[in-house]
């Protein structure tokens, strides 16, 4: 609930002003500011923990988390330096919510990321902290997991953070070398790396978001197996 809140007030704290609304003094700037940043890093909390939702296969959990952004109490006029935005992060909420599979949310949710990383890129709220090393890579189940975790995590900052140094990292962690997982996951292991690997090769320009959202579809099915 605190998350849903934070959400709530995060769009309600982007509200657009008016073009003819006088101008705040220096220390209610200051202040609007840091409560846009602190909200700011609320509702990319939520926005990820719907992404956790879903790759463990809870769509009504992640489902609910969604509505609520969508439907958070605020104005949508038609103009102002957040209206898009709001609208953007709004629209691709619902779809989240409205979704009837988990690959289906999976592929919104990641739209619904984009979304909130063009306030990101507008505002420059989100400062992400230099990542820890990537955990060893050991023949266990355990630890690939782990650094599956990681390389998911530095793909997240890329998708919304538009850094290309954690996109590179997270792809080379998940192009190695699968595990033997039997032969309900095997074939899984290895579309993950096929993924991981032609998105290494693939030019600049190619849709970032397009290609997490397969990599989380595939993590999801293997998640589902266990």
């Amino acid at each position: 609930m605190r998350h849903v809140l934070a959400a709530i007030a995060f769009l309600v704290a982007c509200r657009p002003v008016a073009a003819d609304a006088p101008e705040k003094p220096p220390e209610q700037r200051f202040e609007r500011d840091m409560m846009l940043r602190f909200h700011m890093h609320q509702n990319f909390d939520l926005v990820r923990a719907i992404e956790r939702l879903l790759v463990r296969g809870k769509l009504e959990e992640a489902a609910r988390f969604a509505e609520a952004i969508a439907q958070a109490p605020v104005e949508a006029p038609a103009h102002g330096p957040w209206a898009t935005h709001v609208v953007a992060v709004r629209d691709r909420a619902l779809a989240v919510a409205r979704a009837t599979t988990v690959e289906d949310a999976l592929r919104k949710e990641t739209r619904l990321a984009v979304a909130c990383a063009g306030c990101h890129r507008d505002s420059a709220a989100i400062v992400f902290a230099k990542p820890p090393a990537a955990p060893p890579d050991r023949a266990t189940i355990d630890a690939r997991m782990a650094r599956h975790r990681w390389a998911a995590d530095r793909l997240w900052e890329a998708i919304v953070g538009d850094a290309d140094d954690a996109w590179r990292a997270g792809l080379d962690v998940l192009a190695a070398t699968p595990l033997e997982l039997g032969p309900e996951r095997a074939p899984l292991a290895r579309e993950l790396q096929r993924l991981a690997t032609a998105a290494r090769r693939a030019p600049p320009s190619a849709d970032r978001a397009a290609t997490y959202a397969e990599l989380l579809v595939t993590c999801a099915a293997c998640h589902s197996r266990r």
